[in-house]
């Protein structure tokens, strides 16, 4: 069962899971077949007719931690693909579960696995050591606890050779290990720059490149020369969204991206994951993220051209990021925008018009202009102060107001 492209999956239902998929079905296109079916021998026999290891077309790399209830599905689903001349680099990150015997399990059955072991340094070191030892002429960095559809490498290998291309992103859906069942994907904010055929760059669209793919990692194949002449690695040192600043440093150097508008990747959610418990903890160093990404692109010498896009994702991500949080967060987090990163991240030098989304303009008017106390006595009595020209107070003031009507009425979350 495929999914359709994203234009036509707005108006689809939400379609449950069937109960025998969770007792051992793989989607795997029109076709299904069952985990009882990718035994020993099934997986070892995939492998056969693979180039030498020292020249295979791709590296699937996968940093594991503590996986060990979804890395199973996750490695047969990629040992079944109908591409055969890939490695699979392991990192197990120091996991104190059954991963690691997991991983050498599977790695008896499939050659093409290699197992690197780290001691708990986190996702980006993982991913950057496997990145390190990769051979592939193109590289995707998976996650443990996600599942694949068999098409997955030779889709997007193909569409990188034919189309010359240093990114390719496949389409991908949610999976609810709660509700047992598929759910729509997150759009980027211009996600319909990307359709099928359509090889785009900075070039191309320098005002919404960075806004054309999500931030995810998992869903993207990279040319592995193209990282290395960019020197594009994970920042280790982010405490979030480290994966995020990487897939924006390689959409902002990239010379030619293109999407498989197919389902491929299917990501899973479910309630032990660390990476809420890690916003929850870090949600503040969300800054950091943006101001890294800001000082690579200037130091690249690309910040200028792409200024407006870079504005607009990393504003849009905010608003979104404050209506989330607690009311405690809250106040920290818009207190951190008014005394510093409104400024730092280009934000108050932004023409009003350059903001494309009107809640989110609004929302940095008055974050801008006022603490987080400030804004909200002034939200209660609707009284304005601001000691700027007129015309840009005007401008900010009627800003400001619409924020306040969109809180008021429960809009622009």
């Amino acid at each position: 069962m495929k999914a359709p492209c994203p234009e036509a999956r707005k108006s689809l239902l939400l379609y449950p899971l069937s109960d025998g998929f969770e007792r051992g079905m793989i989607l795997c296109g029109k076709n299904g077949f069952f985990m009882d079916n990718l035994n020993s021998e099934n997986i070892a026999t995939s492998a056969e007719g693979a180039a030498s290891a020292e020249n295979v077309k791709v590296s699937v790399i996968i940093p594991v931690y503590n996986a060990h209830e979804f890395l199973p599905k996750a490695l047969e689903t990629i040992c079944a693909q109908d591409f055969t001349d890939f490695e699979i680099i392991l990192v197990d990150d120091g996991s104190t579960d059954r991963s690691l015997d997991i991983i050498k399990e599977f790695k008896e059955r499939d050659q093409r696995i290699r197992i690197i072991t780290e001691n708990n340094a986190g996702p980006a070191a993982a991913r950057n050591k496997g990145l390190s030892r990769a051979r592939g002429k193109y590289v995707i960095f998976l996650d443990a606890d996600d599942f694949y559809e068999p098409t997955l490498l030779s889709s997007l290998y193909n569409m990188s050779e034919q189309a010359e291309l240093d990114v390719a992103v496949a389409d991908f859906d949610i999976y609810s290990t709660k509700h047992a069942r598929f759910e729509h994907n997150v759009e980027s904010d211009h996600f319909e720059l990307l359709t099928e055929g359509r090889v785009i760059s900075k070039s191309t669209y320098p005002d919404h490149i960075l806004q054309c793919a999500t931030g995810y990692v998992w869903n993207k194949m990279f040319r592995r020369d193209f990282l290395t002449e960019n020197e594009l690695s994970f920042n280790t040192s982010l405490k979030i969204f480290e994966d995020v600043h990487f897939v924006m440093t390689a959409l902002a150097t990239a010379g030619a991206i293109a999407k498989k508008c197919e389902v491929l990747v299917h990501h899973r959610i479910y309630k032990e994951q660390s990476r809420p418990k890690m916003f929850k903890q870090h949600y503040i160093n969300v800054f950091s993220v943006y101001s890294e990404l800001k000082k690579f692109l200037m130091h690249k010498g690309i910040y200028a051209p792409i200024s407006s896009s870079f504005i607009n994702l990393s504003a849009n991500r905010c608003y979104k990021i404050y209506n989330i949080l607690w009311k405690d967060a809250k106040e920290n987090f818009w207190n951190l925008i008014h005394d510093e990163y409104a400024d730092a991240l280009g934000w108050k030098s932004a023409s009003p018009e350059e903001i494309e989304n009107p809640a989110v303009r609004s929302f940095i008017a008055a974050a801008s202009l006022y603490t987080h106390k400030q804004f909200v006595k002034k939200k209660k009595t609707a009284t304005f102060v601001a000691d700027e020209g007129v015309e840009q107070k005007f401008k900010r003031k009627k800003a400001l107001v619409h924020f306040i009507a969109m809180l008021r009425f429960g809009r622009g979350n």
